[in-house]
């Protein structure tokens, strides 16, 4: 069945809290258009191009760099989401996201528009917020804890550090795809990663690091309605995408999606042992950088 874009914005704004006040007035089927690059060839085939009105919703952008750096973030996620299972992958990830981190920084100020000069001011180094990260998905494997939660609970470290950037991306594309992963091309594998590197660089580009919240929302209502509609799970990460445009435009919206969830800060405290998840030793620092813009870390 036919899924608009009007499903998608009144499901987002339903599961959040404030109602459903930010509805989209335009109506578009984001799922139907892509329906025939899928017919007869299997979930997540042909995968590897967004149609000819994707300029549409990323024009803004610094074109060649950011493709350039969703490329790379495609390719070093590409393996560990070919995991079979999820404990697996979860497994993978937690031992891999340090690396990952690491490997991934040169290219996160790419993906989040304007995030180096903010990184370089974050007092902790990033080394210490990989090792927060793969604490907290240490954890959550071993108390048996889904994908999604992870996804929530990362999502609230990368919206005070955005290094923490690839791991969320990663998360949201397993979130998608599942075990199909394990029977996947890497190529394929690998651009559903570019893909959701697209959709949080849309996000954090309109709306600043904290906006990285927002994907998780985007990415569970997506599953919800094409789940409900009957559509193919193989064009769902790049109406992710395509949702996640939208919201960029839609600041009120943008703006809510983008508040921290209980349930994720509950996730997330629950895995760093009733602790903070930010960083630090407590407290907090507000930094100015040229904008004129204010920055607050809090560290508790």
């Amino acid at each position: 069945m036919a899924i608009s874009d009007q499903d998608i914005m009144e499901d987002l704004a339903y599961a959040d809290s404030e109602g459903a006040s930010e509805m989209m007035e335009d109506e578009f089927d984001p799922f139907n258009e892509y329906e025939s690059d899928f017919a007869g060839a299997g979930d997540f085939a042909g995968s590897g191009d967004f149609g000819e009105d994707e300029g549409d919703y990323f024009s803004g952008e610094d074109d060649f760099e950011a493709d350039e750096a969703d490329e790379s973030l495609g390719q070093m996620l590409s393996g560990v989401l070919g995991a079979e299972d999820e404990d697996e992958f979860l497994g993978k990830l937690f031992s891999g996201a340090k690396n990952l981190i690491k490997k991934a920084a040169p290219v996160v100020g790419k993906i989040a528009r304007g995030a180096a000069p903010i990184l370089s001011m974050i007092p902790h180094p990033a080394a210490q917020v990989a090792g927060r990260v793969a604490g907290m998905l240490g954890k959550l494997k071993a108390e048996g804890a889904s994908v999604e939660d992870a996804l929530e609970a990362v999502a609230e470290i990368a919206a005070r550090d955005p290094r923490a950037l690839p791991v969320v991306v990663g998360l949201a594309s397993r979130s998608v795809i599942k075990n199909r992963g394990s029977s996947m091309p890497p190529a394929q594998r690998q651009q559903v990663a570019k893909t959701m590197s697209k959709a949080a660089r849309t996000l954090v580009s309109s709306g600043g690091p904290q906006a990285i919240r927002a994907l998780p929302k985007i990415t569970q209502s997506v599953k919800r309605t094409a789940g409900a509609r009957g559509a193919s799970p193989g064009v769902q990460p790049r109406v992710i995408a395509r949702t996640a445009a939208k919201v960029a435009h839609n600041p009120n919206l943008l703006r809510r999606l983008s508040k921290p969830s209980p349930r994720a800060q509950s996730i997330a405290q629950r895995a760093n042992g009733g602790g903070g998840y930010g960083g630090g030793n407590g407290g907090s620092r507000t930094i100015r950088v040229p904008g004129p813009a204010t920055i607050t870390i809090n560290m508790s």
